[in-house]
């Protein structure tokens, strides 16, 4: 897809609230914005929005089990082959045209973005590094997280290891769940709750729970990601996938021959993966089974 901006629109806006152009003849304003403002616009608006490419770009690399190195050449890489397709394609599109500068700009945002990623994810891991040093075993803050219903029963079979460790539970609200917020208080948060029966409203909802779930981590913390999936698990994982908590995934009971979709993805993301049934190791390979949760 081309990049559209509407640039006409912003040197208005900057024309009108620096007086120094603003109080220039008409005439002069008009050849000064399109000679000078509007190429300049054009060039920070592209450098801005391949930031973010970037931003993104090394956020999903850095999931992998890759050095931030490898992760990053590959961030840029990528963002490199999709400046040149964007500027080939408006070779064919009158009035555009494809130029060599544009894509040293874009790569350029796309390395910033990878730098930031960078710089963020290993502050806070030598933050959290060194809030681990002094803390005791049973201090560890331990994240259980799963979706409503049949997940949520299986998660909380696990609730004889919640004293073992500072522990905090995160599942979807519904009626039959929600007055686990007055038994567990602080130690307890909702995510929204959604279907893919409705899958417009789902796309929505899921991502407004990546949201709500990048705040419950940053409130909580946690150096271990416990889940039994699925959907609603998989937005808290990747985050704890990039800023270096350890995630331990325990597949579905309602499962014994046949993958999940959040259990595909997580296979290559979790520290250990756990399945039910010896049946299922054939499915994960690299699995672990110690047996029925229940």
């Amino acid at each position: 897809m081309t990049l559209v901006i509407p640039v006409g629109r912003v040197v208005k806006f900057i024309s009108e609230i620096i007086p120094a152009i603003r109080n220039m003849p008409e005439e002069e304003k008009i050849e000064f914005q399109n000679n000078v403002m509007q190429p300049i616009v054009r060039k920070v608006a592209h450098f801005s929005i391949y930031t973010l490419l970037g931003l993104w770009l090394m956020n999903f690399m850095v999931t992998f089990k890759r050095s931030f190195y490898q992760s990053g050449v590959t961030s840029v890489f990528f963002g490199f082959i999709y400046a040149c397709s964007d500027e080939i394609h408006q070779l064919f599109i009158p009035g555009r045209s494809g130029e060599f500068l544009d894509i040293c700009i874009d790569t350029l945002g796309v390395i910033l973005g990878s730098v930031i990623v960078t710089i963020v994810i290993k502050i806070y891991r030598k933050i959290r590094n060194k809030d681990r040093k002094i803390k005791l075993d049973k201090d560890i803050n331990v994240l259980f997280i799963s979706s409503t219903g049949g997940h949520f029963s299986e998660l909380m079979q696990l609730k004889t290891l919640f004293n073992e460790s500072n522990y905090h539970i995160v599942t979807e609200k519904t009626e039959s769940n929600k007055n686990l917020k007055e038994q567990y208080g602080k130690k307890f948060n909702f995510l929204l709750y959604g279907t893919k029966k409705t899958p417009i409203s789902y796309a929505f909802i899921l991502l407004a729970n990546c949201f709500i779930s990048l705040y419950i981590f940053l409130k909580v913390r946690p150096h271990i990601i416990v889940t039994t999936g699925t959907h609603t698990a998989g937005p808290m994982c990747c985050i704890a996938k990039i800023l270096g908590s350890k995630i331990i995934y325990i597949e579905t009971f309602a499962n014994r021959t046949t993958k999940t979709q959040t259990g595909s993805l997580l296979y290559f993301l979790a520290d250990s993966f756990i399945v039910q049934w010896d049946e299922m190791l054939k499915v994960y390979p690299k699995a672990k089974c110690f047996g029925w949760i229940y």
